[in-house]
């Protein structure tokens, strides 16, 4: 628990630095060079894949995602699961809101391929995907799951993020630095909340 705590404060530092210097414009650089990455085989087909991607991490499919985990451990007398993944959502979209409000970076100011009305810094989609994938990721690792099945979707919850902030750079929706602050934003609630969760024995 402790090493959760010490991990916690020095990702927060992180992001506190990262955030000074995006408020002083002084990304611009690192973001053109990850977005130059990333579309340099920018085509038809791939926007089309990373569309597709990018719905995984939106308001739509996140808050479908909790009503059908929160009623599926419900079902199983897990109530404290169901708890435990809306409420890391609930949290991190709380806090994504509260830092775009007062942070206000515009977007990126190239051709967008998605239409976004809210600032940028840090990504919601980001955000909310490390969140929702990460605490299913820690209850999958805590479950008696069989080992071949737990690899699966550890896999599986590691991947559709990295993929989720990926899309979002590629389709112009974001900065490089928005999705890495969306990263330690929710890594540092994700590591305060299984703390909390191990502490209290919710599991």
């Amino acid at each position: 628990m402790r090493k959760k705590n010490i991990l916690a404060i020095i990702l927060i530092i992180f992001l506190i630095l990262l955030t000074v210097l995006v408020c002083l414009d002084y990304t611009k650089g690192f973001d053109d060079f990850c977005y130059q990455i990333i579309t340099v085989n920018r085509s038809d087909i791939l926007t089309k894949i990373f569309k597709a991607i990018t719905f995984l991490g939106s308001t739509l499919f996140i808050v479908l995602a909790c009503v059908f985990f929160f009623f599926f451990f419900w079902y199983r007398g897990e109530r404290n699961k169901s708890f435990i993944v809306s409420g890391v959502v609930i949290i991190s979209t709380i806090i994504n809101n509260l830092i775009k409000i007062v942070i206000r970076r515009k977007r990126p100011l190239v051709l967008s391929l998605v239409v976004e009305k809210s600032f940028s810094y840090p990504s919601g989609h980001m955000m909310a995907s490390v969140s929702l994938y990460g605490i299913l990721f820690y209850l999958v690792l805590k479950s008696n799951l069989p080992k071949k099945v737990k690899i699966i979707l550890e896999v599986l919850c590691v991947s559709l993020p990295i993929l989720v902030g990926i899309s979002r750079i590629y389709l112009g929706a974001h900065f490089a630095t928005d999705v890495l602050g969306a990263i330690l934003t929710s890594a540092s609630l994700l590591l305060i909340s299984t703390n909390l969760i191990a502490k209290k024995n919710w599991l």
